[in-house]
């Protein structure tokens, strides 16, 4: 049998605080109930709508309006049956998937320095085809009522982003980097967030080595943080600022905004990113590389500090 890898980074080191391991092959299996608790509103809303309307289809299930409020929040039962394994099987806090106190730095200090990083890549992201002439960028004008949604969105993408943060970059990197190193379980936790994300409508070529990238990233950038708290703000920002500031296509599918972004009618869907929206775009691809190197150099200091 292999060694354990005992002298982990945080907070890929966590799974060593546990009473009970959890191992890999039982580890992907917790991973995948977890996703499939998240998606247990969006089934019962479904068959409750097809009761309502008489049409039974996953497409009544949006991410827009009211539905996708409460679509969003669900998210949070991956996060309580995590909890629920952690406490009942592994016998270790919840803080240890990346939310341990850190010495002279708050949470609150962690999570805002996410948003600002995740506001700046979407804003770039956004803004160089609307200079490029390739895509408009106009108000949407949206109502009060939407306002006041759009702002509830904020919190329940918050849910969404770091409860996928927690299962990916918390959790499964946890229960690989034990057995087969830190290596592997960046891989591993890629690979397994580009698959359940690769369902997406009008999936291709480059939103899945853009989604690959992304896992990249948000790995780097929680082991330079040595948390979570950071990359959960960064991700919960990007998917709703992408959505509800400003009107991109989230995967295909559209929302309620504050502006409204689409592509012209002759534009490149290399820049644009066409129907699929912004995670289809070559300079989402170079945003999320440069972020990626820039985090990876994070970390590369942060462990020569600690070596010191």
């Amino acid at each position: 049998m292999r060694p354990l890898h005992t002298d982990l980074p945080a907070p890929a080191g966590g799974m060593n605080a546990a009473a009970r391991p959890t191992g890999i092959v039982l580890g992907l299996v917790v991973a995948v109930v977890a996703v499939l608790a998240t998606t247990l509103v969006p089934g019962v809303w479904a068959i409750w709508s097809g009761f309502a309307t008489g049409v039974f289809s996953s497409d009544a299930v949006g991410t827009d309006g009211f539905s996708g409020f409460v679509v969003m929040l669900s998210f949070a039962l991956g996060a309580l049956w995590l909890w629920l394994w952690l406490r009942a099987k592994e016998r270790r806090p919840f803080a240890s998937l990346g939310f341990e106190r850190q010495r002279g730095r708050s949470w609150l200090a962690l999570a805002a320095r996410g948003l600002g990083v995740g506001i700046v890549m979407i804003v770039v992201c956004v803004l160089v085809p609307v200079v490029l002439g390739q895509a408009r960028l106009e108000w949407a004008n949206p109502s009060g009522t939407g306002v006041a949604l759009i702002a509830g969105m904020l919190l329940a993408f918050l849910v969404q982003g770091s409860t996928e943060e927690i299962l990916t970059r918390g959790y499964l990197t946890q229960v690989v980097a034990r057995r087969w190193g830190l290596v592997m379980a960046v891989v591993v936790q890629g690979l397994f967030f580009t698959l359940v994300h690769g369902m997406s409508a009008g999936i291709g070529v480059l939103p899945i080595v853009n989604l690959l990238l992304f896992a990249l990233f948000a790995s780097m950038y929680s082991l330079a943080e040595g948390g979570l708290w950071g990359v959960c703000a960064l991700h919960g920002i990007w998917n709703w600022a992408q959505g509800n500031l400003f009107g991109v296509a989230v995967s295909g599918n559209t929302v309620d905004s504050l502006f409204a972004y689409a592509p012209q009618a002759d534009a490149s869907e290399l820049l644009t990113g066409g129907a699929f929206g912004i995670e289809g775009s070559i300079v989402t691809t170079v945003v999320y590389a440069v972020a990626a190197f820039v985090a990876w150099r994070g970390f590369r200091a942060r462990r020569l500090r600690a070596a010191v």
